[in-house]
Parts: C-alpha cells; sequence; structure tokens
C-alpha cells in the first residue's frame, strides 16, 4: 500500500488516497443553503478528489474563483487546511437523505447537493 506525505505549515499527514474519505464524498457538491451565521456565498461549490485535493469554487463578480485545498477525514470529522495560507478548519459531516453533504459547525449547517460524481484516479484497495 503506498502511503502519501502531505506537508503543510507544521502538520504532516499519512494517508493513502482511497482510503482518505467515503467514495460517497468524492465528486462536486454545490451549496443549496446554509444558516446566515456561516455567512457563505451563494453558489459555492466543493469538488472533493480521491487524491485529498479539495477544490473550492466561489463566483467572484461573475467569474470562478477556485481555492485549493486538502483535505482529510477522520470518522465524521472533515479536516481542510489552505497550503497557501496559515488557515485549518474541522467540521463534522454527514450523508444525508436524498444524497446531500450536511456539514455541522457545530449548530449552525450547511447543506450541499451532489453536482456530479469523479471518477477515482486511483484503484480502490481491496
Amino acid at each position: 500500500m503506498q502511503v502519501t506525505r502531505w506537508r503543510t505549515n507544521d502538520m504532516l499527514w499519512n494517508t493513502h488516497p482511497s482510503s482518505m474519505a467515503p467514495l460517497w464524498l468524492l465528486g462536486t457538491w454545490r451549496l443549496l443553503r446554509a444558516d446566515p451565521e456561516l455567512d457563505f456565498a451563494p453558489g459555492v461549490r466543493m469538488e472533493f478528489c480521491d487524491t485529498g485535493q479539495l477544490r473550492y469554487h466561489v463566483d467572484v463578480g461573475g467569474r470562478d474563483q477556485v481555492v485549493s485545498l486538502i483535505y482529510r477525514v477522520e470518522g465524521d470529522h472533515l479536516h481542510t487546511e489552505n497550503p497557501e495560507s496559515p488557515h485549518a478548519m474541522s467540521v463534522r459531516f454527514s450523508h444525508g437523505v436524498g444524497d446531500v453533504l450536511v456539514l455541522d459547525f457545530v449548530g449552525p449547517r450547511a447543506i450541499l447537493i451532489r453536482e456530479s460524481a469523479t471518477p477515482l484516479s486511483t484503484p480502490p484497495v481491496q
């Protein structure tokens, strides 16, 4: 089994790409709604790749602005980090009824709907 080592700021994450996230999480998710205190921009999209990359899309003046993040999953927690700046975040996540991604920020929630699935770049480990 090949292990990928991610070094970002002072963190070193050891992960295997196909075991980082449940398969249902992979693909592109679009914001359906979020509690107001989260201040999500309308049209936000999150693209989870099996390589541990998360592309966060936001509309800025009619243009798609993409922030490249890395992510890892530990149980029901999603951890993200921006390698370009010292910003990390953790949130509880779940697969909701109707194939939705629920992000629970200790009370306030965001609901995202699947926009597309992403094929695996590496075959899953059996």
